[in-house]
């Protein structure tokens, strides 16, 4: 069985990426913000791309970005929001570039997945074969909170802690440099791809709770409380010589 065939994809379809006209795309572009200031180098590889807006995102920032993702549906609406984009249907798990093609690898919403479908141990070889520097995980936290809203919602799917992240990079080849959260209440309200949105399609209101959320991430930042209520965990590892 592919990844594509999981259960955890039953929730989506290629109607999703309308998701990006709310007040998600607005969330999904500060964490593709997130994910480029932490780039080493000029050449991004983005494993599990789906729509492709990060690679989008970082196309306009003078990144030469390649996305390949399983789920085919994903990449032909990706193709047709971002005919710019360089997005790729790769159906194996092996990775059809050369060694060391790329600067940075990403993986924006990935790692859970592959750690819970796949070979995890095959995968980062193929990632250490490919990358010359750096890799950067964007994945959900699985908070308590995090696990009670997709339990509210039905939504079936697979965690990876922020220490069995960091266990499979180091395991794979690479060293842990800094792990950061990120997401209070922007997330969440978005509803991302899969949750009830809770944001009204109103300029300054997405404004505000952008706002809002920065406000309550500096607050739990001072109380030391970020990987107990952030929904995002960001982790920037280095190529081992």
């Amino acid at each position: 069985m592919s990844q594509a065939d999981h259960v955890h994809y039953n929730h989506y379809s290629a109607i999703m990426i309308q998701r990006l006209d709310g007040f998600f795309g607005v969330v999904d572009e500060s964490i593709n913000k997130q994910i480029h200031e932490t780039v080493e180098g000029t050449s991004v590889l983005d494993i599990g791309c789906g729509f492709g807006s990060l690679v989008d995102y970082l196309g306009r920032h003078s990144i030469k970005a390649t996305g390949i993702d399983m789920l085919e549906f994903c990449v032909a609406a990706g193709k047709e929001r971002f005919p710019q984009a360089d997005l790729r249907f790769v159906p194996a798990e092996g990775l059809p570039f050369d060694d060391q093609s790329f600067d940075t690898v990403t993986l924006k919403d990935t790692l859970h997945h592959l750690f819970a479908e796949a070979d995890t141990a095959a995968v980062m070889r193929e990632i250490r074969r490919v990358c010359r520097k750096r890799v950067v995980v964007m994945d959900p936290n699985p908070t308590l909170l995090l696990l009670a809203a997709r339990k509210l919602i039905g939504h079936v799917d697979a965690v990876c802690s922020p220490k069995d992240a960091c266990r499979i990079l180091e395991e794979g080849g690479f060293l842990v440099k800094t792990i950061s959260f990120s997401e209070v209440i922007g997330f969440p309200l978005s509803g991302g791809y899969v949750g009830p949105p809770m944001v009204p399609r109103i300029p300054w209101l997405f404004r505000a709770v952008n706002f809002m959320d920065r406000a309550a991430l500096r607050l739990i930042q001072t109380f030391g409380l970020s990987e107990q209520f952030c929904w995002r965990y960001l982790i920037i590892a280095d190529r081992a010589s």
